[in-house]
């Protein structure tokens, strides 16, 4: 697929509804024609010798729906044509994908391959982990194609006192599918004269250092200042990305024309109670007020225009994400997976403790699904 399938409108951003119920719509195949059946909606009809147009018309009546279900109405299902699903439903599909609609196929085996974005035995609700994983699986491989063939090259920067942490880090970044990646290590506080060597095979990586008196945010800029990307995102070293977790943000980046970018702390591994707990809220695809510091990705451009990371020793992304508001500039999230965030066990007043203050209840308070230990998925980097 190309993006030659898609309008310049068939994103995702706003299209996409919360977990606080399940809506589905049916697409019945017949011999005829094909019917869409949506909830609380009369059904609307179409022939096969419409072509495509007529079915992509409705294209708007699933934007308040989670899942699309392909489906053969009569029997024998024979009766329906292959070429004619092909023609008219598979464009229908990719383009609803697209839209944030997860399409399911239940098909006979004579039209398998005809919708060939379709998924089928996909388990849960929305909200739940492996269904919210393959809807948005499905909805990347199609938005992919809308990047251009020089994708704009990405910075990963990260700044950490913890140089024992790189090896795991440089690993999840090495893994990362996103091909235009550089990566710019700030070690604050390390010694100018014995740096560590660090590895990311297949990317360009320059180490820098920070004086350890400087602040969080002053090593930031350091570190920005290094990078070469046309676009920056941070990485915090003792957090989990899963291997699609940059080419989510530069996609989200580029659809949704938002200022900054990123995910939220929903999936947290809280390290007290040696737990993984995934608290569902807002609605993805969607602006917002903040997203999870360790996600932000902006162009370096927009960071240049408001004044880079802010001089202070905490709270650094919520002051960037401030100062990108307060000159007008929007912020987004895709959805929130593919990162984890850590909740560690630390003591209080120590240089590595945590800016925002709240304890493990609060994270279990609103956790829709939880696991015992690190919840180890391939897809979140922690397989």
């Amino acid at each position: 697929m190309t993006a030659r399938d898609l309008e310049p409108g068939d994103t995702p951003v706003g299209r996409v509804p919360g977990a606080d119920s399940e809506r589905r719509a049916r697409l019945d195949l017949a011999r005829e024609g094909w019917t869409l059946r949506r909830p609380l909606r009369r059904p609307r009809h179409g022939r096969w010798t419409a072509g495509p147009v007529a079915l992509t018309e409705r294209l708007d009546d699933l934007d308040d729906v989670h899942a699309l279900v392909v489906a053969v109405a009569d029997a024998p299902a024979g009766r329906v044509a292959a070429a004619d699903v092909a023609t008219v439903v598979a464009p229908f599909a990719r383009r609803a994908v697209a839209r944030g609609t997860l399409v399911l196929a239940d098909l006979p085996g004579h039209l398998e391959g005809a919708v060939p974005v379709a998924l089928s035995g996909v388990t849960g609700v929305p909200g739940d982990l492996a269904h919210d994983l393959a809807a948005v699986g499905q909805r990347r491989g199609v938005l992919i194609t809308t990047l251009p063939e020089q994708a704009p090259t990405v910075t990963a920067v990260v700044a950490t006192r913890r140089p024992q942490l790189l090896d795991r880090v440089t690993r999840m970044l090495a893994a990362q599918t996103y091909p235009a990646l550089e990566v710019v290590v700030v070690v604050h506080g390390g010694d100018p004269a014995d740096l560590p060597a660090v590895e990311v095979p297949g990317r360009e990586v320059r180490v820098v250092v920070a004086p350890a008196e400087v602040s969080l945010g002053r090593a930031l800029q350091i570190g920005s200042a290094a990078a070469t990307g046309e676009l920056l995102t941070k990485v915090d070293d003792d957090d989990y990305y899963g291997p699609d977790h940059v080419l989510d943000l530069v996609i989200a980046h580029r659809l949704s024309g938002a200022t900054l970018v990123g995910k939220s702390t929903t999936l947290v591994h809280l390290e007290d109670l040696d737990v993984t707990v995934r608290r569902v809220f807002g609605t993805p695809e969607s602006f917002v007020h903040r997203v999870a510091g360790g996600t932000i990705l902006l162009s370096s451009a927009d960071l240049a225009a408001v004044g880079g990371w802010s001089d202070v020793p905490r709270a650094v992304d919520s002051s960037l994400i401030r100062s990108v508001r307060d000159a007008g500039g929007r912020v987004y999230r895709p959805h929130d997976l593919g990162y984890v965030y850590v909740r560690h066990r630390r003591t209080e007043g120590s240089v590595e403790g945590h800016t925002w203050a709240a304890d493990a209840g609060h994270f279990l308070v609103s956790a829709r699904e939880q696991w015992l230990g690190l919840l180890r998925r391939p897809e979140l980097g922690t397989g």
